[in-house]
């Protein structure tokens, strides 16, 4: 907890439980919170994006059209580099100078990206060796590392036609290459960023294990726990055009895995697999965050004509709100303050990335503001659950009695982006978020006693 005054922070101590699933006893105060089924609202990490592709040296993004998108609530983009010309040479520093710049119109938008590179944009194109691929790794390297805080997760890309691992014409698909790749991208990234693989029977190649991930190993730092998926013909027919090849057996492995590693990608064709039940029930039970809103055109109106766009801009990825609080109006100084908050979940998928839950006491004349971190983690925040924080605050010995609202924030852990409402979840209730602040309040006042 801290406690913030003009120029004077201070550390304090939380008491806090872990989160459960079952709520604590009886408080004295409740407040329920209505949902908002129906807004639309950019949330970061998730939700329809939009690619952005550029060839070697050229079409560096412009800050106008990040921010146009953030106007039409989209903060995800697939940042695509094709990098044809360097086949059989390093780099230039004109194509990292991009690189670079790109990540920092990125973050002045308030956005993140998916991120792809490649060398081939068809079948027939050449990629280039293993050699030359670990190469531009390592030079792309430092560049991630400063920028993976505006870095959602990254595809694998490089190998083959469009970077989705297929028609590779240097053997890059081969297990031996396919691991280097992988496990190099693993060390370049810091460990809270995932990658994603285009099949389920590819990290079954990197891994050798077939095994899906549990709640007890992941969001670890071992590769199991960072490879995600993506899916870039999602719906287009029983087995998305190849993606799967024991299609029922892949699909639940994939139901197991993505409720704790990434899913999303593209549609490539309308097909009877698109209509709008189907098309749920697949992003329900597979946890999609993502999709493409460019591609495939076809399905994308289809959907938006038939009504179906509307709730896919707000499901997927999550969707939390409030259900309940339950509280005690007052506590003395140097006391604790109990809380009961219940939340619902009803996205396609949870956070895939770290994220903070905070509380906060500000005084109503503005003198003070204690704030705790706790210690839940948004991650475990599944769908169709209903998840309760059952938690206690301890209120500073000298913290001046008066009023104080009840404000909740979930922000971006990482330092540089902290401090920003862009990247904070906003919950779909009415009346509670403050766009200044990335903060919700809650309606709720507590009086602090001597």
């Amino acid at each position: 907890m801290q406690r913030t005054r003009p120029n004077t922070t201070w550390t304090l101590l939380a008491q806090i439980s872990l989160l459960l699933l079952t709520s604590c006893s009886a408080l004295s105060a409740e407040k329920t919170f209505a949902p908002d089924d129906q807004q639309n609202f950019a949330n970061p990490e998730r939700g329809l994006y939009t690619q952005f592709t550029s060839q070697a040296e050229s079409d560096p993004l412009a800050l106008q059209d990040l921010r146009a998108l953030r106007d039409d609530n989209i903060s995800l983009l697939l940042r695509m580099y094709y990098l044809k010309t360097f086949r059989d040479q390093s780099l230039s520093e004109a194509q990292l100078d991009l690189i670079r710049n790109d990540f920092t119109i990125i973050r002045q938008a308030g956005a993140k990206c998916v991120l792809r590179f490649a060398y081939s944009q068809g079948i027939g194109e050449p990629d280039a060796p293993i050699n030359i691929v670990l190469n531009h790794m390592d030079q792309l390297a430092p560049i991630l590392r400063e920028n993976a805080d505006v870095i959602a997760t990254v595809q694998t890309g490089f190998i083959g036609a469009w970077g989705e691992w297929h028609a590779s014409t240097n053997n890059l698909a081969e297990p031996e290459n396919a691991r280097q790749i992988v496990f190099k991208w693993l060390d370049t990234l810091p460990p809270q960023r995932t990658v994603q693989l285009r099949t389920p029977r590819q990290k079954w190649m990197i891994l050798e294990n077939q095994t899906p991930l549990i709640a007890n190993t992941a969001f670890a730092n071992t590769p199991a726990a960072r490879i995600g998926h993506h899916n870039d013909c999602f719906l287009s027919s029983d087995t998305d055009v190849g993606t799967y090849d024991n299609i029922e057996a892949e699909k639940t492995y994939l139901h197991a895995e993505t409720r704790f590693v990434p899913m999303g990608g593209e549609t490539c064709a309308k097909a009877a697999f698109s209509e709008p039940n189907n098309a749920r029930d697949e992003m329900q039970r597979l946890h999609f965050s993502y999709l493409n809103l460019g591609y495939h055109p076809d399905v994308i109106n289809a959907w938006r004509d038939n009504g179906y766009l509307d709730e896919v801009k707000r499901r997927l990825g999550y969707r939390l709100s409030l259900n309940s609080i339950q509280y005690e109006t007052s506590a003395a100084a140097g006391k604790a303050l109990p809380l009961s908050i219940s939340l619902s979940n009803t996205g396609f998928a949870a956070p895939y990335n770290p994220r903070l839950v905070q509380l906060t006491l500000a005084a109503e004349d503005g003198s003070a503001q204690y704030t705790t971190t706790l210690p839940d983690d948004p991650r475990t925040w599944l769908p169709s659950n209903t998840l309760h924080i059952n938690t206690s605050l301890n209120i500073p010995q000298d913290a001046n009695p008066g009023n104080y609202r009840l404000l909740l924030a979930l922000p971006d852990p990482e330092p540089t982006l902290a401090q920003r409402p862009q990247y904070a979840i906003r919950l779909a209730n009415p009346d509670l978020w403050n766009p200044s602040t990335g903060q919700h309040d809650l309606g709720i006042t507590i009086q602090i006693t001597e």
